[in-house]
């Protein structure tokens, strides 16, 4: 069965007829960059090509000067270790201070969002939900990363905007191939494109999964960037916690934990 049979066949309540099911779920709007940028910049590159300040060491925990933040950072990576298997999928979303076309500053209110954490945290929360209603996920990890205050071209003080960092469970190729009635729907916004191109699962996988987490309004309102990679190893795995972490184990931070994790984490 081909990802189209896949999409008409129906699962669970699910309706069958492509028509009603586009009835029943409306348009759901996914901006087409999303799959420009999951074809074009590929899905296994390697994490230096995209994170520059990323250390890939060893045992990248010895680098951690202070002994008590070290052993937080590693009871994080044990506890995302041992409850599941890889990949697991790690998603940075980025949130832009100016218009799409870059030549305009948000409007303040708008602008005021990127460094409010309660609407971060309210972002992340909804992709956490999209994620688990479409993927069926067990676990979602996301820290939060705070830019300091810079001066713009006027010589204006902005303040800085958070980014989010997540980890997620992995998610299995019968999450697309099977999918259920949420997933259905995100499979059905790029029918044209997968009956023209006939993906297979290795790239339809990262186009769908950034559907997903594009959907969420706040992501998808202005032109943010949304990267994603996959986890292989314990040694990589340990690395990006460390990279997640990284303004809170920092020897000058005066970050508690607390700063950095998202309360949308589903740590148990």
């Amino acid at each position: 069965m081909n990802i189209l049979e896949i999409i008409d066949d129906g699962s669970g309540n699910a309706p069958s007829s492509f028509n009603r099911l586009k009835e029943q779920s409306g348009n759901i709007a996914v901006a087409s960059r999303y799959l420009e940028i999951a074809v074009n910049q590929g899905f296994h590159k390697s994490r230096k090509t995209k994170r520059e300040g990323l250390k890939i060491t060893d045992d990248p925990f010895i680098e951690i000067r202070l002994p008590d933040k070290r052993k937080i950072a590693y009871a994080i990576y044990r506890k995302i270790l041992k409850q599941h298997q890889f990949p697991y999928y790690a998603i940075t979303t980025t949130y832009s201070l100016r218009t799409d076309d870059n030549s305009l500053w948000l409007d303040r209110k708008d602008r005021a969002t990127r460094w409010d954490r309660y609407e971060v945290e309210r972002t992340n929360t909804l992709i956490r939900n999209k994620m688990r209603e479409a993927f069926e996920i067990e676990d979602f990890y996301a820290f939060l990363e705070h830019h300091g205050s810079f001066n713009d071209r006027n010589g204006i003080e902005r303040q800085g905007r958070y980014h989010t960092h997540i980890i997620t469970s992995n998610i299995s190729d019968s999450a697309i191939t099977q999918p259920n009635r949420k997933c259905r729907r995100y499979l059905n916004d790029y029918r044209q494109w997968i009956e023209v191109n006939s993906p297979d699962i290795k790239t339809l996988k990262p186009v769908i999964i950034k559907s997903v987490v594009g959907s969420v309004e706040w992501v998808r309102r202005w032109d943010n960037s949304i990267n994603m990679e996959c986890i292989w190893n314990e040694g990589d795995l340990a690395n990006y916690v460390c990279y997640c972490l990284k303004t809170y184990t920092d020897l000058r931070s005066e970050l508690c934990f607390n700063d950095v994790i998202c309360n949308s984490s589903t740590f148990k």
